[in-house]
């Protein structure tokens, strides 16, 4: 509603600025008729003539005085439209904000009604895991990892095999599929123990990393696990934008993230160790 009325003050406007401009116009001529007469006006001009000039630039002053007239009423519409309009522009933009206020809490009641269920799927799945192997999921010698590293394959030959290596070479455990799966091994099962026995999840977030089903899988067992334990996902953009994220999910797109774009592999290290040694 508020769009369509500013949307006709604004044509209105422009049509007064128009009629105003024509007015200005008009009038501008019929000062240069008055001038043009008075400049003909000689001491050989008769008398019948010099009145008739005298009659004319009369009635052309009454003209400009009828114009001048106008021209203050078309001023006066045109300021009451404009202050009309700045009152539209106003409440259209307040009701724009709250549109968006209200998109964007739909948007995280959606995102949080769906990490419940997930919270719910993840621990139905470790209750699942316990019935299954009672030994493992109770064996209290298990490791404990200070890191979990959720990626996609395509992204190990550039970044998370590295990356991997660094933490290890600076003390930090790592559960990394390369390092802790052998042949045989329950890919649900291992990385279920590895997603609970890790203090932190360090997640690698790229377009491969959106388009997979284990990462989503891994984000999730994190996010539930964040949901009841504090901070625990340390996110890494890996040639993605804050748009994409964000379309992704906007609780992730909200977390203060590292870049591969800013970041080298030891530099990205050195920041994770912080954390983890922090916390």
């Amino acid at each position: 509603m508020y769009s369509s009325t500013v949307s006709q003050l604004q044509r209105e406007i422009e049509r007064l600025q128009r009629d105003l401009a024509d007015v200005a116009k008009d009038e501008a001529s019929k000062n240069k008729q008055i001038a043009d007469i008075q400049k003909s006006v000689t001491k050989n001009t008769s008398q019948s003539s010099l009145n008739s000039k005298m009659r004319s630039i009369q009635r052309l002053q009454d003209e400009i005085v009828r114009l001048q007239g106008k021209r203050a009423d078309i001023n006066k519409k045109i300021a009451d439209k404009t202050s009309k309009l700045y009152d539209s522009q106003n409440k259209l933009s307040a009701a724009q904000a709250k549109e968006q206020q209200k998109m964007l809490d739909t948007i995280k009641k959606t995102e949080q009604r769906r990490n419940d269920e997930l919270a719910n799927e993840i621990s139905r799945l470790r209750s699942e895991i316990v019935q299954r192997s009672p030994i493992v999921a109770n064996n209290q010698n298990d490791k404990v990892y200070d890191a979990f590293i959720s990626h996609a394959s395509e992204d190990k030959e550039e970044l998370v095999r590295s990356l991997a290596e660094a933490l290890q070479a600076r003390g930090i455990s790592v559960w990394y599929d390369e390092f802790e799966l052998r042949v045989g091994d329950s890919l649900r099962q291992s990385i279920d123990k590895g997603l609970a026995k890790s203090r932190f999840g360090i997640v690698v977030l790229s377009s491969a990393f959106f388009a997979k089903n284990w990462t989503q899988y891994e984000l999730n067992g994190l996010v539930a696990k964040e949901m009841v334990g504090g901070k625990v996902i340390l996110p890494i953009w890996h040639k993605i934008s804050k748009d994409e994220v964000m379309s992704y999910s906007p609780s992730l797109a909200d977390k203060l993230a590292l870049s591969t774009s800013q970041y080298t592999v030891e530099e990205l290290a050195d920041r994770i160790v912080e954390v983890v040694k922090a916390g």
